[in-house]
Formats: structure tokens, sequence, C-alpha cells
């Protein structure tokens, strides 16, 4: 009860003779009692609605995200697909440069040409200058 003593001494005057009982009852209350009889009841048919409601709002959010889901599977396998396709072509690119930087072939196209082979390598001496 010094919990209830504490309380009483920080009221006023006015209000201590009539917390007095209630504090001696108990001395902590949060919320007053309750009386069913004169409180508005709620209609069953409105819980019912608000439920309802909550619940088609969320199946159609799922249904949506489904959807988008569903596309973008599709769009991503056209792409694997598209990309399976493009670097199939990028292999064969590779494969003639290869085939045409070979010395052999291009030995055979500065031939085709009309290039002949240097007989003696020479070099250019840049430190000289010319007058």
């Amino acid at each position: 009860m010094a919990i209830a003593e504490i309380a009483i001494r920080s009221l006023p005057d006015r209000v201590k003779d009539v917390r007095k009982t209630s504090f001696a009852r108990a001395a902590l209350r949060i919320v007053p009692d309750l009386d069913v009889r004169n409180a508005e009841s709620v209609d069953n048919r409105t819980f019912i609605g608000i439920i309802a409601a909550i619940f088609l709002s969320g199946l159609i959010a799922l249904l949506a995200i489904n959807t988008s889901l569903t596309t973008d599977a599709f769009r991503t396998e056209h792409l694997k697909i598209e990309l399976a396709s493009i670097n199939s072509q990028r292999d064969v690119i590779l494969n003639q440069v290869a085939k045409y930087s070979s010395t052999n072939q291009l030995a055979q196209s500065a031939s085709k040409l009309g290039m002949k082979p240097a007989e003696s390598t020479s070099f250019v001496d840049l430190t000289v200058t010319l007058p």
C-alpha cells in the first residue's frame, strides 16, 4: 500500500478524498471498468466486410506479383535464347579472325596482292638528322 499512499500525497487536497477509496481498493489502475450493457455493439456484417476486403486486397496483390514474376520469367528465357545465338555468332567470327590472322594465311594473302618477302632486313636509324 506504499504506492497508494505516495499517490494520494501527490494529489491535490480536493481530489484526495475522492481517490482514497479507489486507491485503497487497487493501487494501480490502467483502464476503468467496462460496462458491457451500455457499450455499442459492432455489427458482424461490418467486421466480416472489413476482413473480406483485407483478404481480397491481399489476394489481388499476390496475383499481381505472380503475374509480374511470370512475365519476367518469359522475358528472361527469351533473352537467354538470344544470348546463346549471339555467343554462337561471336564464336564463328572469332574463329574466322584466328584463321585469317595466321602467318601462313597472311603470307598467301600478301603474295596474291603482289607483295614479295623481304630478302634482307634493314633498320631505320632515327638518330640521324636530315639537312
